[in-house]
């Protein structure tokens, strides 16, 4: 063994360390944040299909829009932070 080994050894070590795969999230929080984020996202995109040509109320479609606004915020910007901690 060469002194190049020898002094190595302690390095590999801590490297071996660093590249420990994460146990990953739990699938209870996926399912519940899943159903939560995908109902809200689709009961936006259901209140703003509630417009008719006839009868148009321009808050009923911001409401709509804010919901899909905030569903799509929560799931790609505050689900990997708290997941992520």
């Amino acid at each position: 063994m060469s002194n190049q080994h020898v002094t190595d050894a302690p390095r590999a070590q801590v490297h071996e360390d660093e590249n420990v795969t994460s146990k990953g999230n739990s699938v209870g929080l996926s399912i519940v944040l899943f159903a939560v984020l995908f109902g809200l996202f689709a009961g936006g995109l259901y209140v703003m299909s509630l417009i008719t040509m006839e009868d148009p109320h321009v808050l009923v479609f911001c409401g709509g829009m804010a919901m899909c606004l905030v569903a799509l915020y929560a799931t790609f910007d505050l689900v990997p932070r708290f997941l992520n901690r």
